[in-house]
């Protein structure tokens, strides 16, 4: 029953949307009413309910304000003021409760695509949407815990220590075993295992939880430090395990509500959820969770880690109980044998296969958890058109239905960073593309063409087109418009790409201006329903008559995040609001994907977005 509860409330915490949660709300309420017939219980989750509402809306940031800092990241802190926190980005050499007087914030802003982390969701599923490199020191603390840390970072070998003790996360330890707290849950039960022996049980619980809470005080509260000690109290109150389940629910999306979607709270939550309902090779499934959600959070998984993990588990435990005393012997980095979820899917099931073999506890039915995720991967009957979020630079990849032919127009780079080795190329794994059939160069522009030298050396690419006269090598309509133009500079020269699958028509400009377009007009009866406009968005292009032309129902936009171009222009963005047309930006929403099928369409983009195209 509380079980049941606890994780309808976690069903609210996690809708956010009021209007959602409301709605939610009154389908669980009738639920309950024909499954248990209580009014009590129907009374005490719509209160549940309500209270999800309070602790979901947002708080507003305090801008101009001292904020006191409360968690420390491996190239970052997050300061808290009344309960609005911000990201802070500094070379200010900050302790823990040292206080920092912010100057001005903007919003975070991190290039999103997918398959590839969000730095931008996971700062916003804790509750932190601005940062600020803009702070000055009001106070330097001289408290214990501040001195703690300060003497512990300067003592050489200490990243280990420093990830286990206060969640800074370093090459030298695998991810998963603190975001999941498992140095000090293994150090916990090491203990627990050794005192039971001679003494009571439930003393030494209530004497490891004074020593727990203790220890975070002088520490930090990660959030999987957290869940482990409501989990600790739940043991002491309650003696079912469903129980001690909903009483850790309860208490942590209370104090966290904005992060049960968090990997340190929802991996452990599962497992326990597994390990309490499976009857049979429960600790198999176990893993495959363990598998799928690595895959999900980090859209990586190291097989040597998942390989030996009850080992190395057990080592970050003994680390964690003696680190503090012998870290100047601690030297551990595990071996590197890293898969991507896409490319390697084949790698993964050998792995799952030979490793429960070997252990003779292997059934044939766990493996249909990999069935979903390798007919995506390898019989994927979509056509595929992606709009990449690479900053102020362009890049499409249009993949053909079952991986028959991939074309990518345009390999944008960026003069600040390599967006090939950054976006491109593990976007290109994670989707199991192992070579380029066509790449399409517009024209001579570093934005544009930049990364060629670069993405070359890393996969194979089978043609290279750079003038409109070459024709595509697809089984599908494509053409290159205009080889004979009147071109006046580098940008009117650019390739002009427009292909139709599935009755569907796209027209991607490159950065054509508006005499291209003209010229466009007088020589084509073009009709297009998605256009990629031309020039980022520049006042350039995009002439209202050749747009009103096309009839088009999708514009697209390839633009950097507050660009000094000022890309998409404001004339641009009027143009295609007054003649109805859907615009979409990848510095707004990230990267953008369209999908078609038998007449069906829809589009999906990293920040959720997603609709149905109807042609």
């Amino acid at each position: 029953m509380m079980l049941i509860l606890s994780l309808g409330f976690l069903a609210c915490l996690i809708l956010k949307e009021i209007l959602c949660i409301l709605c939610f709300t009154l389908f669980f309420l009738v639920y309950l009413y024909y499954r248990f017939k209580n009014k009590r219980i129907m009374i005490l989750f719509f209160l549940f309910s309500l209270l999800s509402c309070i602790l979901v809306y947002p708080k507003e940031v305090q801008q101009q304000d001292t904020y006191k800092i409360t968690e420390i990241k491996k190239g970052y802190y997050i300061g808290k003021n009344r309960g609005s926190k911000i990201l802070i980005q500094t070379d200010l050499d900050l302790s823990f409760q040292d206080e920092v007087k912010v100057k001005h914030i903007e919003p975070i802003h991190t290039d999103d695509n997918f398959t590839l982390f969000s730095f931008t969701r996971y700062n916003e599923n804790k509750n932190i949407r601005f940062k600020t490199n803009s702070v000055e020191i009001v106070h330097k603390s001289t408290s214990f815990k501040s001195r703690l840390y300060n003497y512990l970072k300067l003592k050489p070998n200490s990243s280990i220590v420093l990830s286990l003790y206060y969640g800074i996360h370093d090459e030298s330890i695998d991810e998963i075993y603190t975001m999941l707290g498992y140095g000090y849950m293994s150090a916990y039960y090491i203990v627990l295992h050794i005192l039971k022996r001679k003494w009571d049980e439930t003393r030494i619980r209530r004497i490891l939880l004074v020593l727990s809470v203790l220890f975070g005080h002088f520490f930090v509260f990660t959030l999987a430090f957290t869940r482990f000690i409501l989990y600790q109290l739940s043991t002491l109150l309650f003696i079912s395990k469903p129980n001690q389940m909903a009483f850790t629910i309860f208490c942590f999306g209370i104090i966290y509500p904005n992060q049960v979607l968090s990997i340190s709270f929802l991996c452990p939550l599962l497992l326990q959820l597994v390990s309490y309902f499976c009857t049979e090779h429960k600790w198999i499934v176990q893993k495959m969770i363990l598998i799928g959600l690595m895959f999900i959070y980090f859209k990586k998984v190291n097989l040597i880690s998942l390989l030996f993990f009850n080992i190395f588990r057990k080592l970050y435990g003994l680390i964690f109980l003696f680190g503090f005393t012998v870290y100047d012997l601690i030297h551990l980095k595990l071996p590197d044998l890293t898969i991507h979820y896409a490319p390697k899917i084949l790698v993964i099931v050998l792995f799952i296969i030979f490793y429960i073999q070997c252990l003779k506890h292997f059934q044939w039915k766990y493996l249909c958890i990999f069935i979903v995720p390798f007919l995506e991967i390898y019989c994927n009957p979509f056509f595929q058109v992606y709009t990449l979020n690479i900053g102020q630079a362009d890049c499409s990849i249009i993949v053909e239905p079952f991986h028959k032919s991939v074309v990518m127009i345009d390999c944008g780079q960026n003069l600040y960073r390599d967006n090939v080795e950054r976006i491109i190329m593990p976007f290109l794994e994670n989707k199991n593309i192992h070579a380029i059939d066509t790449l399409i160069l517009t024209h001579d522009d570093f934005d544009h063409n930049g990364g060629y030298e670069s993405l070359k050396d890393k996969i194979e690419i089978k043609q290279v087109i750079e003038d409109s006269n070459d024709k595509v090598n697809v089984d599908y309509p494509f053409y290159l418009l205009l080889s004979e133009r009147e071109a006046k500079d580098t940008n009117d020269s650019s390739i002009i790409s427009y292909f139709t699958y599935d009755h569907f028509t796209y027209l991607f400009m490159g950065d054509a201006s508006k005499q291209i377009e003209k010229q466009l007009m007088a020589t084509y009866d073009l009709k297009a329903d998605v256009v990629k406009v031309g020039h980022h968005g520049s006042n350039t292009s995009s002439d209202s008559d050749f747009l009103d032309s096309l009839d088009c129902k999708i514009a697209l936009i390839s633009a950097g995040y507050k660009n000094k171009y000022g890309h998409p222009s404001v004339e641009t963005l009027k143009t295609l609001e007054t003649l109805h047309i859907n615009t979409l930006c990848t510095s707004d929403c990230g990267s953008i994907a369209i999908y078609s099928l038998f007449h069906l369409s829809f589009l999906v983009t990293n920040d959720g977005m997603f609709g149905i195209i109807w042609t």
